[in-house]
């Protein structure tokens, strides 16, 4: 019966693994076929073994371009979004009831907002004509500037709106590790006199390291493959100063040159860094917990 039962279950799970394999293994096996290739929509593909990888990683400026700003990109909104997700966390915990309630709710939009929405609604506050922030500088008295425009403010421009839809996740994470954590250390630290600083140090922040790592790890990882925001907001402009690494692969493999084998010789090493980066990190975060 046992074998009966875990063949049934294996008939169950099945369609879930071929799908997998379809939507995932295929198209990334594919993808690694084309970029040995030569291959311009349109035209017969000219296999040429690696010289798609060599060309990206000795001649291709862009790709050296792309990969900085991606990765300026990632450290300062994660920086930012932890910090301020673990402060609003912790300032819920100390506040009242009504307060972290609308927290709570008002959090959850930026959330629930497509991508696409944030950024159209970013690029409307931050329009140079008719945005909102635009209006305020001019009533302080500042001259009226089009800061996804400007290239000195257009990277601000696209952190801002990235930090802003994704700090609430940051605070949720926090928020559900503050309260869940158990209430016998606070409990013997307010008995001994502890301050609320001392609490926080030496109680609060060390439990939640391991969810800290954590939140760190999705974050860099979302921010590294970041698209959709940057492409509404700016469009990787001006010029090519807010292009990341993925809007750079749509651009050669999809819009343009249409240069499909480059593009999947640019999405592998895409893949490779992240894969690289979360492994390390993983590494490290493992030895620092001691799993």
């Amino acid at each position: 019966m046992n074998r009966k039962e875990s063949k049934v279950k294996f008939l169950f799970v099945i369609p879930a693994i071929l799908y997998l394999l379809a939507l995932l293994l295929f198209p990334g096996v594919y993808n690694l076929y084309m970029s040995f290739y030569k291959w311009r929509l349109g035209r017969n593909p000219k296999f040429v073994e690696l010289y798609n990888y060599m060309k990206i990683l000795t001649k291709d400026k862009r790709f050296y371009h792309a990969l900085t700003f991606t990765v300026k990109f990632t450290v300062v909104t994660v920086i930012l979004e932890v910090t301020l997700g673990l402060a609003l966390a912790i300032l819920a915990f100390y506040a009242f009831s009504w307060a972290v309630k609308l927290m709570r709710i008002v959090s959850m939009f930026p959330i629930v907002i497509a991508p696409i929405a944030a950024g159209y609604m970013w690029r409307m506050l931050l329009h140079g004509d008719y945005g909102v922030f635009t209006h305020i500088l001019a009533f302080l008295g500042f001259r009226r500037i089009s800061i996804l425009a400007d290239p000195q403010l257009a990277f601000w421009g696209v952190i801002l709106a990235n930090v802003w839809q994704w700090t609430p996740f940051s605070f949720l994470t926090f928020y559900a590790g503050i309260i869940s954590m158990p209430r016998e250390p606070y409990e013997a630290a307010i008995v001994d006199g502890a301050s609320t600083f001392q609490v926080l140090r030496h109680i609060t922040l060390p439990l939640l390291r391991p969810l800290i790592f954590i939140v760190v790890l999705l974050r860099v990882i979302e921010a590294f493959k970041v698209f959709d925001i940057i492409y509404i907001t700016t469009g990787g402009g001006p010029g090519i100063l807010t292009e990341s690494f993925s809007i750079y692969i749509y651009r050669r493999a999809l819009h343009g040159s249409f240069d499909i084998g480059y593009g999947g010789a640019l999405a592998w090493i895409y893949l490779l860094l992240v894969i690289t980066l979360a492994s390390i990190y993983i590494y490290y975060l493992r030895k620092a917990l001691r799993l």
